[in-house]
This record gives C-alpha cells, sequence and structure tokens, in this order.
C-alpha cells in the first residue's frame, strides 16, 4: 500500500490508498517535459543580473517560496551597497510573503543553497519595509512608483480558471484594479473555468500592466522609473525557471511558455479525484485562493464523479463573494445569469464572484468535497461535501463510487495542466 504525502497548509499529510485503487499520483515530477529544478548557481546568477539602485521599490506579487527567494536576494544585493529598499505586496498576500521571508522557511537549494538563502532572507526580513496595499491605493498607484528611482516586480506563474494563467499581470488587475478586474470578469467567454485559455480576460489584465508598469523608455518619457520584472517558475520540486525582462508582459510571456511546455499531463478521466491545492502554503490559506486549484483539475473527473479539495483555509474563506455568500448577502439567483459583455457596469463584480460562478455550473456535473478546517456551515452552504480528513475522504469515496474504483491524486494542482482524452 503506497503512501502519498500531500500538503496541507504548512504541513504535509498523507493517504494510505491500495494499487488497485490509484489511476495516478500527478505531480509536477511526473509531467512528460520534466519539472526539474534549475541548479542553484543558475538561479543565482539570474537573480544577481537585476539591477539594483537607490530608492527602490520591489512589487512583490506572489507569496510563493521562490517569490520570497527573489525578493530577499534582491533586496539584500541592495542593501548590500547600501541601497534603500522598499518592499510593496497586495494586502492579501501581506502575511504569508512575511512568513516566507523568515529564514526557516526555506528548503530549496541544498545545505549550502539553504545558508545563503538564509543569510540573504534574514538581512531583508529584519530591514526592509514591507507596506500592505490595497484597492484604495489604486488611484495613487502611479504616484506611488514616482517616489522611487526603479521597480522591481516580482511574481510566480501559476494555471487561472479566468485568466488561464495567473502571474504579474493579473495579480495587479486583482489588487489594484477593481475596475479592470470587472472588465475581465466581463470578458469571459462562458461560467466554466478556463485554465491555460489564453483570451479575452488575460487581454485586459496585460493592457492594465503595459499601462500601467511600461519598460525603460516609455517610463523615462512618462517621467516614471525603469520597470524590471521577474517572474518565477516553481513547484514544491523547486524553481525550473527565473524570466528576468524590462516589462511584465516579457518576463510574464516566458515564464508561461516555460510553464505550458513542461506541466502537461496525460491521463484518464476518472471517478474520483484528491487533489492537493499547491506546494504552497500561502495558496491553503483561504479558499478563495485554494479554489483555483480545484477548478484546475475538475475536468479529469467523469460526469457525476467527485472532485475533493484538499486545503487548510486556516485564514477562512477570503472574504469578497464567498463572505457574501454565506452570510445571505448574495443570493443564488444572482449567479444564473449568462456572462455580461464587457460594456456592462463594472459594479456587478465582488471579488472571487467567478468562484460562486463555476460552482453552480459544476455541481451539476460532479460531487464537490472539501477537507479543511472551515466551519462545516461555510462549506455546506457553498455545496461541499465535507470529511474530517484526507483518510475520511478516500473511505467515503470508495465507498461512493466502489470498492475497487480507481481514483486519481493530484498534488501541486496550481502548476500542472491535466490533459484528458476529448
Amino acid at each position: 500500500m503506497p503512501e502519498i504525502w500531500l500538503r496541507y497548509g504548512t504541513t504535509d499529510v498523507v493517504l494510505d490508498i491500495r494499487f488497485e485503487n490509484l489511476a495516478g499520483h500527478v505531480s509536477p515530477a511526473a509531467a512528460a517535459a520534466g519539472f526539474a529544478p534549475m541548479p542553484e548557481e543558475q538561479i543565482k546568477a539570474a537573480l544577481d543580473s537585476v539591477p539594483v539602485t537607490d530608492n527602490m521599490l520591489i512589487l512583490a506579487l506572489s507569496p510563493s517560496k521562490a517569490a520570497a527567494r527573489a525578493v530577499g536576494a534582491i533586496a539584500g544585493a541592495a542593501r548590500a551597497k547600501g541601497f534603500a529598499v522598499t518592499v510593496d505586496v497586495p494586502a492579501r498576500f501581506a502575511s504569508s510573503l512575511r512568513a516566507q521571508l523568515t529564514p526557516q522557511q526555506h528548503e530549496e537549494g541544498g545545505e549550502a543553497g539553504r545558508q545563503q538563502q538564509q543569510q540573504q532572507q534574514q538581512a531583508a526580513a529584519a530591514t526592509v519595509s514591507v507596506n500592505r496595499i490595497d484597492y484604495q491605493q489604486q488611484s495613487s498607484f502611479p504616484d506611488r512608483l514616482s517616489k522611487f528611482q526603479s521597480v522591481v516586480t516580482v511574481s510566480q506563474v501559476a494555471y487561472d480558471p479566468l485568466f488561464g494563467f495567473a502571474g504579474a499581470p493579473t495579480a495587479l488587475v486583482r489588487a489594484l484594479y477593481p475596475g479592470r478586474m470587472a472588465e475581465a470578469f466581463a470578458a469571459r467567454s462562458g461560467n466554466m473555468p478556463a485554465p491555460g485559455v489564453q483570451g479575452e480576460p488575460l487581454k485586459v489584465a496585460l493592457a492594465t500592466a503595459a499601462d500601467s508598469l511600461d519598460g525603460a523608455e516609455a517610463a523615462e518619457a512618462a517621467g516614471r522609473p525603469a520597470v524590471t520584472s521577474i517572474e518565477m517558475v516553481a513547484s514544491s520540486a523547486g524553481i525550473a525557471g527565473v524570466h528576468v525582462g524590462g516589462s511584465v508582459g516579457e518576463s510574464f510571456s516566458k515564464a508561461v511558455d516555460q510553464l505550458r511546455s513542461i506541466s502537461a499531463i496525460d491521463c484518464e478521466r476518472t471517478r474520483s479525484l484528491i487533489v492537493s491545492a499547491s506546494g504552497e502554503p500561502g495558496v491553503h490559506s483561504t479558499l478563495a485562493g485554494a479554489l483555483n486549484s480545484l477548478w484546475n483539475c475538475v475536468h479529469a473527473a467523469r460526469e457525476g464523479g467527485t472532485a475533493v479539495l484538499l486545503a487548510e483555509c486556516r485564514e477562512g474563506l477570503g472574504g469578497g463573494a464567498l463572505q457574501a455568500f454565506v452570510e445571505g448577502r448574495l443570493r443564488p439567483e444572482q449567479l444564473m445569469l449568462p456572462p455580461p459583455s464587457p460594456s456592462s457596469s463594472s459594479s456587478s463584480y465582488v471579488e472571487g464572484l467567478e468562484h460562486l460562478v463555476y460552482m453552480h455550473e459544476l455541481k451539476q456535473r460532479y460531487e464537490l468535497g472539501l477537507v479543511s478546517s472551515l466551519p462545516n456551515y461555510y462549506a455546506t452552504k457553498l455545496g461541499f461535501t465535507t470529511y474530517t480528513g484526507v483518510k475520511d475522504a478516500h473511505e467515503k469515496l470508495l465507498a461512493r463510487h466502489g470498492r475497487g474504483h480507481k481514483g486519481l491524486v493530484v498534488s501541486d494542482a496550481d502548476v500542472v495542466a491535466l490533459r484528458t482524452a476529448a
């Protein structure tokens, strides 16, 4: 009987499953093209290539281990030259990023690499001002940028059910531009998740990033600081790519191309899925953050099957539309409308509304399950079947779909692409 260890918040839990019940264990390591970590010296060389100046802003748009590694390295390099550094981070990422900047949180890169990371990040965490940014700063964002000599954006790509891919452009839109976020939501082509599809919502995000964070020449003409953008490709196995560019769009495009080339995994549709949201603890912190991973994989279940999400959700639902729905401030009938036109009012969007739309559609095809620390009332109100743990989920899946059925287990579900036969 194999033991499969799955990420659950800041820890791992074990799933004991018989070979005859296991259709496969999908993880980045299982991808045909290989999700191999970069050699440590190549990671260091890529981060060392980032130009640093005095009075520099690091705009951290991801709370991942890889992003924190980059933030720590760049801040450490700047501080070593006596330069002043400030880190801005969206409010929803702030606590997770601070945790990742704590040296003991890092595990990758071998002993020498870990020691070097710890030294860099300890210095950065001790001296860098980390500022939470929120929607109220949107109107003053250009003014904020103009106070600095240079800006470095740091993010990490993943799959996203609304934009196709997540990264710096989408994080920027979600954090600072609610009107453009509403436009992106209205531009979706339907009410089903579309991970890996580069459609109209992503065009909105890329245009917004280009307008607010230009390349060097445009920035100079507009009196804004030059921007260097870093987009990481990573999984629980380590950092697979560091893409440094002179614009957000450039580095994002290169990172997406790499992610697509190394993350595809062929699989057969099964009657049950157990999905670990991510190798990143921050993704597990709220239901809103973890659901993207479920939507990325749910199509691998047969119609009438069960897809179970494993996510701790220690910080709750994540606010927004999910919170409004369980509190009765958002009615189910409001979710039954067809996709609005991009010209419709932006006031119709509430943060996380896409999750409720997907739930409404998917519950008609699948049973959705959840292993989390959320109160059962919240989960059942949203339409999830709840389980006390991964063992309980597995046993009940066997009872529902047959003792001899085979289920699929997915790790790092935010960075793998499951390809199923039509």
